[in-house]
């Protein structure tokens, strides 16, 4: 009979040293199987996991695009084996956009300019005439970048990326004002890449900080009613898995529609979204039609408006920073 070579029998964990029984140990985790692998063995493990159709990340996101709160309820029941845990899921699709728009995205255009912000109240009239014009042989003046001396509060780039501030009266302001008048001294060109240069370096901290925020509207949303729903999410931290999962959705569609720029694949997906948020919130949350939509509508609206601050806070972060 041929004799075959069986690996020695283990007692003790060869990682932490403790009594084991089994495949793995039951303190750390590690398999009990020490022998070295063959060389089928070592590319079936370096490639197996990550490439194959079967593994946690394409389960993961298969339920994440195709089963809309089906993920936040298997982690919020405690079936979290088969499946990514939310926060690396999050970090990874998050780090795959931002790759995906530093490869695609070109230089920041601006059409005509816009007016992130503004406040309608009524002006000095004679601080709307015009500056007097410069000598002949004289250096013309700098566009003003800052002016705290204005009634109103005024944020917007204009169409040659001008950026203007008003009412910017802060400990901070000369240093400011010198920074937006180098700012704005620069091409048109160089303004644009200053712009997607900085969105890609402090993108990720406005997103990080917007989840929390996200979380925090669906807690407030669906106070109460814990009687009637009691499967329903009522901790912060529960909110806060619904929202991880949301969002990595959102950064999964965005990157796709990155990749296949075409404008009936962009008209899908905003149709697709639309119906995802509206039947995760069933899923997750349960309730009715219209009670549902009322608060998805506060959640959308003062998101939005907390997202539009994190545009503000990234253009200023993208100038202001360097």
């Amino acid at each position: 009979m041929k004799a075959t070579a069986t690996a020695p029998v283990e007692l003790y964990c060869r990682n932490c040293g403790a009594r084991i029984a089994g495949h793995y140990c039951a303190e750390c985790g590690q398999e009990t199987r020490i022998a070295l692998p063959t060389a089928r063995q070592f590319m079936r493990e370096a490639m197996g996991r990550l490439l194959a159709f079967d593994s946690r990340l394409w389960r993961t996101l298969f339920a994440l695009m195709f089963r809309p709160g089906a993920l936040t309820r298997a982690y919020l029941a405690g079936r979290r084996r088969y499946y990514v845990r939310p926060a690396r899921l999050f970090l990874a699709m998050s780090l795959i956009l931002f790759a995906v728009l530093r490869f695609e995205v070109g230089t920041i255009g601006v059409g005509d300019g816009f007016v992130v912000m503004k406040d309608d109240t009524p002006r000095d009239p004679a601080a709307t005439k015009p500056a007097p014009t410069a000598a002949a042989g004289s250096a013309a003046p700098a566009p003003a970048s800052a002016d705290a001396s204005d009634g109103d509060y005024y944020i917007g780039l204009d169409q040659d990326m001008n950026l203007t501030v008003r009412g910017a009266n802060t400990p901070f302001r000369a240093e400011i004002q010198a920074r937006l008048t180098r700012f704005n001294r620069l091409s048109r060109q160089e303004k644009g890449e200053r712009l997607g240069e900085g969105a890609l370096r402090y993108g990720s901290y406005v997103i990080f900080a917007l989840l929390p925020v996200f979380a925090g509207l669906q807690y407030l949303s669906y106070i109460g009613r814990g009687r009637r729903y009691p499967g329903r999410p009522r901790l912060y931290a529960e909110h806060l898995v619904y929202a991880a999962h949301l969002h990595t959705f959102w950064f999964t569609v965005a990157i796709f529609a990155l990749v296949v720029p075409w404008q009936p694949v962009h008209i899908a997906l905003a149709i697709w979204i639309v119906w995802y948020i509206a039947r995760a919130r069933r899923v997750v949350y349960g309730g009715r039609w219209l009670g549902s939509a009322v608060r998805a509508v506060f959640v959308v609206v003062t998101y939005f408006l907390a997202v539009t601050l994190g545009f503000v806070a990234l253009l200023f972060a993208s100038i202001l920073l360097r």
